[in-house]
Formats: C-alpha cells, sequence, structure tokens
C-alpha cells in the first residue's frame, strides 16, 4: 500500500470512530432510559426553580423503582434538573423529590404518581411558612408507562 492510501484509510478509519463515539454519546443524552422488560414504567420529572431562592432537598424517593439521574442538592434560582427513575420488573412507579424553599421558607412537593391507569401529579404542592408566596403549576407531557412532566415553581 502507498503512504498515500495509507494516510488516507487511516484518517477515514479515524473519522468513522469519531462519528460513532459521537452518535452514541449523542443518544446517550437524548433522554434514553434502561428498560428491562417492555412496558415498564420510567419517570423524567424537570423542575424549574424561577424564584430567586435556592431550593434545599429534604427528602426524595422513587417508590417502586430506582434512580437514574437522582434530585440535586439544591436547585438554584433559574435553574433546571431533570430527575429521572425505572421500575425493572414492577407495574408502577412514584416519585417525589421534596425541596425548602430558601433557609426557612415553605416546603415544595415534587411528585409524579406512573401507574397504567392513572397518571397524576395530584400530591404536588406548597405549604409551610410564606407558601402563599409562591406556587407552582406542572403539565404532564407523556403517560404510562413513560411518564414525563415538568414543573414551574415561582
Amino acid at each position: 500500500m502507498k503512504i498515500a492510501s495509507r494516510i488516507a484509510a487511516g484518517t477515514l478509519g479515524l473519522a468513522a470512530a469519531t462519528g460513532i463515539a459521537l452518535g452514541a454519546a449523542g443518544a446517550a443524552h437524548a433522554g434514553t432510559m434502561p428498560i428491562t422488560r417492555p412496558g415498564e414504567p420510567t419517570v423524567a420529572m424537570t423542575i424549574t426553580n424561577h424564584t430567586n431562592k435556592p431550593e434545599y432537598l429534604i427528602g426524595s424517593n422513587a417508590d417502586g423503582g430506582q434512580w437514574v439521574n437522582a434530585p440535586q442538592q439544591v436547585l438554584y434560582p433559574g435553574a433546571s434538573e431533570t430527575i429521572t427513575a425505572v421500575a425493572p420488573f414492577n407495574n408502577h412507579l412514584d416519585v417525589n423529590a421534596m425541596y425548602r424553599i430558601g433557609l426557612f421558607g415553605p416546603t415544595a412537593n415534587y411528585q409524579l404518581t406512573n401507574h397504567k391507569f392513572n397518571v397524576n401529579t395530584g400530591m404536588s404542592g406548597i405549604w409551610g411558612p410564606q407558601s402563599q408566596q409562591y406556587w407552582m403549576n406542572n403539565h404532564i407531557d407523556t403517560g404510562f408507562p413513560q411518564a414525563h412532566v415538568g414543573f414551574d415553581q415561582w
């Protein structure tokens, strides 16, 4: 093989390897979830803090499943996070994250129930001291089994 042919073949090989690596990295960030069996529940909750105070994690759980991306310890003003969980070999998944707004403020509870016949955010809300100063809205984008909800807290 001539030197020019070897250089060209090496360059093409390097370009192909780079393309495969970038494609795999893109797939990993495209919202894929590890699913053991088709139809098992997954949850993705996107939480955005629109207040001027950090939110401090005081509790969280993935009842019926396990975390893929657990809640952050602090959600700063203007920041968003996406919490994800899966329920291998299960038919339900209840996910929640509770944050204290500021050091002494109310509690914000972000919760999604993901059951075959019941996908809801009914246990979500804000309570405690100065809770009337804040409000939360949410929108369920997809239902069972791959439920996604967005929370905006003001």
